[in-house]
């Protein structure tokens, strides 16, 4: 195919010549007229012999290269679509009559070329960069998804970093804006690490016996070897609990979810799988009713739906939303509710119930609702309105509807305040506490289970968010405490400083600028706590561009930073006398 296509460019370049040699010899052979005007003045006028054949030899250039673009072979048609423009520039300088052509298509030539070379740097500067950058991360994530060494991981997450920032420097857009949101997330993915090589032995030790005890743990649960599954589980809680106690820092934070995690699988593996089983097997039964009564598939309903609601129960976590989910799907199918009779059979009702309420009382023989399971005796808590269908998505919600004081919960979830359920799929809106069986918490006002308006959210860890809430996400304004000490106040994003706010850091440094995902990226000034200070342009959270460095004697240096470091145009300067 190359071939072929190489024959058919040199014959279309042979056809051009060919006939370019044709005009050339009718000019030579064509008899003087005594009476023409000199060869000047038919120049002046453009329709000077050369005329036509500039036109052609530019033209020829001009779809040459546009071949060669289209065949991506951009080292060939940046030189010819370079010619291209020459040419015509120099059509357009002599030949008047043609000039406005020329000049049409020599623009085009022009643009063609700066996309050809854009593409031809893009191939042999941009892309081995990237590809490079591309397979180091790889390698690291390998490596971290295996366990592996944190030192090597961070000596290839550090080479990765490098060839990304390479990457940007030569890059053209869009390919530098991609080249620079990859960095970033090479430079989050190596401070996570850093967290790891900080941690020592006895934490990394801890580490991979509690996930040993977990994989383990899932194997028995994949096999429904519950007992199995519930003491390993138990006893890597515990592991957990002991690499928290020897890890610092976001390992430890991770540690500790990782135990409220397996707290939760080994309460599941006691006392949820024996009835998941029990729950899939009564399912299995009603699909392979093929030729029984509509009385009896509906017995067989029942029967499946009691056994997920018997799960639900007793479930926690996301297979406590299945069991919920399967059951309610039964209940559609059927068409008719479950009788009082079989809402009682259910064992283990009560224990939804939060510590010292009373049973609920099942006023009609009615399904569960969609999100609450158990309201605390003597509230009163009543539906709100349903949402209108017709309200577009980017219109804002309404405000919540006002409720009494009520405490709500909906399997590991409890709402305390005033708070109201809608009257279809029972979402939950209001002000108020939602507090987690995880320890995290919230408090502030919900619209359709979402956290809407003002708010603030408190992690297990001790991290913390104060500010707007927009349909479930921290985004507008707002305050972040984290665990480490830094205190962020301004705009926020998706729970990440963005725009422009001010970060203090425990040691007293303080930064107040723009920020793009959580660093520093924009115009900013950073103080140190010794009297130093740096105003001017920042790039993923290092100096990069113009910029002025002042020591907290008064003398510094202004000009020209990259990558944090300062370059050749610069001057420094005295402090003021």
């Amino acid at each position: 195919m190359k071939s072929l296509r190489i024959s058919g460019l040199a014959g279309g370049l042979a056809l051009v010549l060919s006939a370019l040699a044709g005009i050339a010899q009718a000019q030579q052979a064509a008899p003087s007229d005594a009476g023409a005007m000199p060869a000047a003045s038919a120049d002046a006028a453009g329709v000077g012999p050369d005329c036509p054949l500039l036109m052609q030899e530019a033209e020829a250039n001009l779809e040459l290269g546009r071949q060669a673009a289209r065949a991506k072979r951009w080292r060939e048609a940046a030189p010819l679509l370079r010619d291209a423009g020459a040419g015509f520039l120099n059509v357009a300088a002599g030949c008047p009559a043609v000039a406005a052509r020329a000049n049409r298509q020599g623009d085009a030539a022009t643009a063609e070329m700066r996309t050809a070379e854009t593409a031809l740097s893009h191939q042999g500067e941009c892309q081995p960069r990237v590809d490079k950058a591309l397979d180091l991360d790889l390698r690291a994530t390998m490596a971290r998804g295996e366990k592996g060494d944190p030192a090597q991981i961070e000596q290839l997450l550090g080479e990765a970093e490098k060839s990304w920032r390479d990457a940007v420097d030569v890059c053209q857009s869009p390919h530098r804006e991609k080249a620079e949101k990859s960095l970033a997330a090479t430079v989050k993915a190596r401070a996570a690490n850093a967290e790891l090589l900080s941690a020592g032995p006895a934490c990394d030790g801890a580490w991979k016996s509690a996930a040993s005890l977990v994989d383990y743990a899932r194997t028995a649960s994949r096999d429904k070897r519950w007992d199995d599954a519930s003491m390993l589980y138990g006893k890597a809680v515990m592991a957990w609990e002991g690499a928290a106690d020897k890890c610092s820092g976001v390992r430890q934070q991770q540690a500790q979810r990782k135990a409220e995690q397996a707290q939760v699988d080994a309460h599941n593996a006691e006392h949820c799988g024996p009835l998941w089983d029990q729950a899939t097997d009564h399912t299995q039964r009603l699909k392979a009713a093929g030729g029984v009564s509509a009385t009896e598939r509906d017995n067989l309903s029942v029967k499946a739906e009691v056994a997920w609601r018997e799960a639900f129960v007793q479930c926690r976590g996301s297979s406590q939303n299945l069991a919920r989910g399967n059951a309610d799907a039964l209940a559609r199918e059927r068409g008719t509710p479950l009788s009082p009779q079989a809402l009682a059979s259910i064992r283990g009702v009560a224990t939804a119930q939060p510590l010292g309420a009373a049973p609920a009382v099942v006023a009609a023989p009615v399904p569960l609702p969609a999100k609450v399971v158990a309201v605390q005796a003597g509230t009163d808590a009543r539906p709100a309105e349903a949402p209108p269908a017709e309200r577009k998505v980017d219109e804002p919600k309404a405000a919540p509807a006002p409720a009494a004081e009520a405490v709500l919960v909906a399997g590991d979830t409890t709402y305390r305040g005033a708070f109201a359920l809608a009257a279809t799929g029972g979402a939950v809106s209001g002000s108020g506490r939602v507090e987690w069986t995880n320890g995290e918490s919230y408090v502030g006002s919900l619209v359709e289970g979402r956290k809407h308006g003002k708010g603030r959210f408190n992690w297990v860890g001790g991290q913390w968010y104060e500010g707007d809430w927009v349909d479930d996400r921290a985004t507008g304004h707002g305050v972040i405490q984290f665990v480490g000490g830094n205190r962020y106040e301004g705009g926020v994003l998706d729970g990440e400083p963005s725009g422009r706010g001010t970060l203090i850091f425990p040691t007293g440094d303080r930064y107040t600028g723009d920020f793009a995902r959580g660093v520093f990226h924009g115009q900013g000034r950073f103080a140190w706590k010794n009297g130093n200070r740096y105003e001017g342009a920042w790039r993923l959270g290092r100096k990069h561009g113009q910029g002025r460095l002042t020591w907290a004697g008064g003398d510094g240096w202004e000009g020209e930073f990259r990558d944090d470091q300062q370059t050749d145009n610069g001057k420094s300067f005295d402090a003021p006398k």
